[in-house]
């Protein structure tokens, strides 16, 4: 697994993802579909956040029948933005869990998601169906040799542009939509 990833994240409506994903599933591979529950954690002894700006998490993601520990460092002081990105498959979530929180980490959220993934090209999209959240696409670059323009060269053929880029972690976006209710 590479350990830097470079993405770009968009907020979208239904309508323009079962477009997007139309015209995909002309020219795409589609690698996989997926119920994902992803579980934060957060420390006691340090902010995971800065000026409201989500900059490292750790979670465990279930997914089919296993279970992986990740940890990401968000590097936003760089353009593009991208994160540092470490993953271990756990063979008991629980136990993964009893650690850590014997080392200080508690429960932050619980996200609920369903994704639909392509390759195409030099590309992996995302798109994630989020409980309370709603619809979410990521375009991730699979080598860093590309650059981030072909993903708005795409995307802006469905009216999406920079301004539509969100910079938010899911934890942000969620932590914002549960702070409206």
């Amino acid at each position: 697994m590479k350990e830097k990833e470079i993405e770009l994240k968009f907020i979208i409506n239904s309508d323009i993802k079962n477009k997007i994903i139309a015209d995909l599933e002309k020219v795409a591979e589609k690698t996989h579909e997926e119920h994902l529950i992803d579980t934060y954690y957060v420390p006691y002894y340090k902010s995971f956040e800065v000026d409201n700006q989500t900059m490292e998490c750790v979670r465990i993601r279930q997914q089919d029948n296993k279970s992986v520990l990740g940890y990401k460092k968000i590097h936003r002081e760089c353009n593009p933005v991208y994160c540092d990105e470490y993953e271990t498959e756990v063979s008991n979530k629980e136990q993964a869990e009893k650690i850590l929180f014997a080392i200080g980490f508690s429960t932050q959220m619980v996200i609920d998601k369903t994704r639909v993934s392509y390759k195409y090209n030099n590309f992996i999209f995302d798109f994630d169906s989020v409980k309370s959240l709603g619809e979410l696409m990521e375009v991730e670059l699979i080598d860093n040799s590309s650059d981030v323009s072909e993903i708005y060269n795409f995307v802006g053929k469905y009216g999406l542009t920079k301004k539509d880029v969100t910079y938010d972690g899911i934890q942000m976006l969620m932590k914002k939509i549960l702070n409206n209710k």
